[in-house]
């Protein structure tokens, strides 16, 4: 017979919690013995969906990671590659991840049967292995692509951790600033650029440089660009075993000829990565498949028709920092 608690007496309750305290409790405990604390953040799901992106992992993982050697994966999040290096049976594998995706990681990859990976809670500049590495993992790539730690903390588990002639997958990074045209649904005009029926906005402009910059950004999906303006040509490049710290440029200059003619909406910041001369993978929005959010450098509406000379100035003090970063489209 149930026991109506909101009717029972203030006094009565501690004699019920006694009561509940000797309650069987093994079969619950059955029931989530194989269930961990999921205490993690939302799985990121992009990178998975990914097709083109996994197998690029997966076959520069098979050609350079081999037995007997020593692998760390750089913040391993989901575990993926972990667990793509450990079917190549290295003699040692690390994941090393200071987040709470370390759990979920580590769960995925028992259940999957991937008993040899050693997972390591911390971040990678606190991690010291006993040995010297012969393969760095890593997709220290934010959505400002350098906001998450790519250069200083590859750099540093390069130099600290990397045996001679080790390797980082990826190890080089072409970075675009390509002009686009967003599809009209996409589109966000700035608020001084909005014709309302009743009110204008258009006084809003005087205050355009006192805004904060995160204003000037957007991230988009990648369906949401409908073409570039002009064919794709990599800002600068990056080797992330061969580069010196501050070595990067803090300004740049970009001349292009614009090839399809449009409006054009902003700057879509965008990367490749390589593993090799011939191993690769993107996120140029216009790739079939791609499902990974790109930033947008918000300008100024503009129409260019075909061969119109184009000409973008870029400060970059912080590259870390994209709020620091400051443009401009001639």
């Amino acid at each position: 017979m149930l026991m109506n608690l909101m009717g029972l007496r203030r006094q009565s309750w501690g004699g019920v919690q006694a009561r509940l305290k000797h309650l069987p409790r093994n079969p619950l405990r059955g029931l989530l013995a194989d269930v961990p604390e999921l205490a993690s953040p939302t799985p990121r799901d992009a990178p998975v969906v990914d097709t083109e992106r996994v197998t690029a992992f997966r076959r520069a993982i098979e050609r350079y990671v081999g037995p007997e050697q020593t692998v760390v994966d750089v913040g391993t999040g989901n575990g993926l590659r972990a667990m793509l290096a450990a079917r190549c049976q290295p003699g040692k594998l690390y994941a090393v991840d200071a987040s709470r995706n370390l759990d979920t990681a580590q769960w995925v990859a028992c259940r999957n049967g991937f008993t040899d990976i050693e997972f390591v809670r911390a971040d990678i500049s606190r991690f010291q292995p006993s040995e010297r590495v012969d393969v760095l993992l890593h997709e220290q790539v934010g959505d400002g692509i350098f906001d998450a730690g790519l250069i200083p903390k590859l750099l540093d588990a390069r130099d600290r951790l990397l045996a001679p002639g080790g390797r980082v997958l990826p190890n080089r990074f072409d970075i675009f600033f390509e002009p686009v045209q967003l599809r009209e649904e996409a589109r966000v005009p700035f608020i001084w650029d909005q014709r309302l029926p009743d009110v204008d906005f258009s006084c809003l402009q005087i205050l355009r440089d006192t805004l904060d910059p995160a204003y000037f950004t957007r991230l988009i999906r990648p369906q949401d660009v409908e073409r570039s303006l002009c064919e794709a040509q990599p800002a600068f490049t990056l080797d992330l075993e061969t580069l010196k710290a501050g070595a990067l440029p803090k300004r740049l200059s970009l001349e292009r000829c614009v090839e399809r003619a449009g409006r054009m909406d902003g700057l879509c910041l965008f990367y490749r990565a390589h593993f090799d001369a011939t191993l690769s993978y993107d996120t140029v929005p216009e790739r079939p498949r791609a499902c990974a959010p790109v930033m947008l450098l918000r300008t100024d509406c503009r129409e260019f028709t075909r061969r119109d000379p184009l000409r973008v100035e870029l400060s970059l003090p912080d590259l870390a920092d994209i709020t620091t970063w400051r443009w401009n489209v001639a």
